[in-house]
């Protein structure tokens, strides 16, 4: 049995959902487990950021050679996130942390100069812009004196971005990036030559403290499942992360005795530029599923598309994954994100303890009281693990900043006890769920897992 969770925070998840469950609202709980491994996935590199052979190693060190900053007294950290549009609030949310961790911080004798960029446009209308991703990658690349590139929030974004990183030893750090693709493979769920194709070079330079959508996916469906669900229309916006997990969600409800009858038994990409989705919300009503799972993002029309849907099936179950459940997404969808179910790829706000506790509280006092951002929490915990990883090195050399940070072990964090796997992904970890009521927030249903194997 496979369960996608472990360590204390996974524990704690727990006994907070057995004390909580019996005053929350809504349909069956999700399901509860104490212990977990990790999702099988491809072979990994030998060890974290190690290249996979004799040769590549070569590759390596003629990469990192005499990567070393000019500057005497500074150290230049970017990062690299969309901040304007829908996820406009997650990512500034991420940058304030990132400013809290990095100002007035010294490495030795170096400062850190911590420099936000915004790698969105308005031609995308406010989402990221691949052709803006990729400038930023080159700018961070040609500065001598950047050691660490945070970002990016977007799966997709982060394809362009890390082999532009991998050619300049220069290591990358997401707190959101959520695509198994860009780490290992997984069958049905990645495409051919990942993660490979992102490592030009041999050699890992990029890492993330979010769980991936193979677990998230297979969880969520798993959790339909149980609510007696037994036949789905899984679409999704085309997009790198809309596509995985909404491949993943397939794939997983078909295994485990569900019916997918959506396009080839898999996910169905939708026009996120259509001016109404009346005849997918008619394809569905007629196909006779009782869930639909939208794999996208907010800013892909998702708010339309959840009010067309429901529209013409009032009474069908929508699941939507962390890619939508956002403040952003509940306004422009109204009324008709009411019941929806909902997941996050990580730990809630709410189950974290310690350090982690004592961050949020003292975020909702400096800020009348609202929650923090789901991603505010993954973004502080980047910022701890990327300043650890810089005094670990202790030196504006690249390449062992590069090893210091993906060597990642047994790090305190916000988020809990952190190290990284060989393939740069974060070991444990939880999914949690959500019901989304008639305002925002959506209520903490507790931790999922993936009980059936894939």
């Amino acid at each position: 049995m496979k369960l996608y969770k472990v360590g204390a925070l996974a524990a704690v998840s727990i006994l907070a959902f057995a004390a909580c469950s019996s005053s929350s609202t809504g349909s069956a709980k999700p399901s509860v487990a104490a212990s977990a491994a990790a999702p099988a996935s491809a072979a990994a590199p030998a060890s974290a950021g190690a290249p996979a052979s004799a040769a590549a190693a070569s590759k390596q060190d003629a990469v990192c050679k005499d990567k070393v900053g000019k500057s005497t007294s500074e150290i230049h950290v970017y990062s690299s996130l969309p901040l304007q549009g829908t996820s406009k609030p997650q990512s500034e949310s991420i940058v304030n942390e990132l400013k809290a961790i990095f100002d007035g911080q010294k490495i030795g004798n170096f400062s850190i100069k911590y420099t936000s960029l915004d790698d969105s446009s308005a031609a995308k209308n406010g989402d990221w812009d691949g052709t803006v991703e990729q400038s930023n990658a080159n700018k961070a690349a040609n500065d001598p004196d950047a050691m660490v590139y945070v970002g990016t929030y977007n799966s997709g974004a982060a394809k362009l971005s890390i082999p532009i990183l991998n050619g300049a030893c220069l290591v990358m750090f997401s707190p959101a990036n959520s695509y198994p693709g860009l780490t290992k493979a997984v069958a049905g769920v990645t495409t051919p030559g990942e993660p490979d194709s992102y490592y030009p070079n041999g050699y890992r330079n990029y890492a993330r403290n979010i769980n991936t959508d193979d677990a998230q996916g297979a969880a969520s469906s798993e959790w339909a499942f149980s609510l007696g669900k037994k036949t789905a229309f899984v679409v999704d916006d085309g997009q790198t992360y809309g596509q995985g997990i909404g491949r993943a969600w397939a794939q997983h409800f078909g295994k485990i005795g569900g019916k997918v009858v959506s396009a080839n038994g898999g996910s169905e990409s939708y026009d996120p530029k259509a001016s109404d989705y009346n005849a997918l919300a008619q394809k569905i009503k007629a196909s006779g599923a009782d869930v639909v799972f939208v794999g996208a993002i907010t800013g892909q029309g998702t708010p339309k598309l959840w009010k067309d849907i429901k529209a013409g099936n009032p009474t069908i179950t929508l699941f939507g994954p962390d890619g939508v459940n956002e403040k952003t997404w509940a306004q422009g969808a109204g009324s008709s994100a009411d019941g929806t179910y909902l997941t996050f790829g990580g730990v809630d706000i709410s189950q974290l303890t310690g350090t982690g506790k004592a961050w949020a509280e003292g975020y909702k006092a400096a800020h009348n009281g609202d929650v923090p951002p789901f991603y505010a929490a993954y973004g502080h915990a980047a910022g701890e693990i990327v300043l650890a990883g810089l005094q670990k090195a202790a030196t504006n050399d690249r390449a062992k900043v590069l090893a210091a940070i993906m060597g990642t072990a047994d790090l305190e964090t916000v988020i809990g006890k952190f190290t990284l796997d060989p393939n740069g992904d974060p070991k444990g970890g939880v999914i949690s769920s959500y019901l989304m009521g008639t305002a925002w927030p959506p209520v903490y249903k507790g931790v999922i897992t993936q009980s059936q194997p894939n």
